[in-house]
């Protein structure tokens, strides 16, 4: 039986204009790929790393009328990443990526005198991380061990987790900020580009 530590408060991200789904897909795919964040299987390879990550993918098609018609999408990822370092057997991260896109239409623009095929609507981002320990249970199901468990925790790696909650936090901060560059949206920290 594993326990949720701490739980980083709740990034979103809204954004309503023009934009290209697919790419949008891949970027943030190769992004949580490249951090290390992946499915529950904890596949490294880059076409099974999210396998069963995407536990929800949604459409549904609404009609002009009442509303400006369209499409609705909700798509939830359930990633984790168990991190090197001291007490890595013990504790993970969890990354819950959430997205919703409503009144989503297709259009054709020129860009660079070229048609590109992209998408117009509004879309929402839910970016919601946690610490999870003693995921394995290990320490639960143990017949000596689940008596000290509060104990281990609570006077012993309580402070370890409080500099993994803050190193969470700033690794959910640049997801967000990577998002909001790709959609050209104000971030308030640089983003460095890969350097290859």
């Amino acid at each position: 039986m594993s326990i949720i530590v701490a739980e980083v408060p709740e990034f979103r991200i809204k954004y309503k204009d023009v934009f290209h789904l697919k790419n949008l897909y891949v970027m943030i795919h190769e992004y949580l790929t490249e951090e290390g964040f992946l499915d529950k299987d904890q596949n490294s390879g880059s076409q099974e790393a999210h396998r069963y990550a995407e536990s929800l993918y949604m459409e549904k098609f609404i009609q002009k009328g009442i509303h400006s018609g369209g499409k609705e999408m909700w798509v939830w990822w359930r990633t984790l990443k168990t991190p090197e370092g001291k007490y890595s057997g013990y504790y993970r991260y969890l990354l819950d990526f959430d997205f919703h896109i409503v009144y989503m239409k297709d259009e054709e623009i020129v860009h660079q005198g070229k048609k590109m095929k992209v998408q117009n609507g509004e879309i929402e981002f839910f970016i919601r991380p946690k610490i999870e320990m003693d995921y394995k249970g290990e320490w639960a199901n143990h017949w000596l061990l689940k008596h000290f468990h509060r104990l281990y925790y609570g006077r012993l790696i309580k402070y370890e987790f409080e500099k993994r909650e803050k190193e969470l936090w700033r690794e959910a901060y640049r997801f967000q900020a990577k998002i909001k560059q790709f959609l050209n949206l104000r971030t308030f920290i640089p983003i460095s580009d890969a350097f290859w």
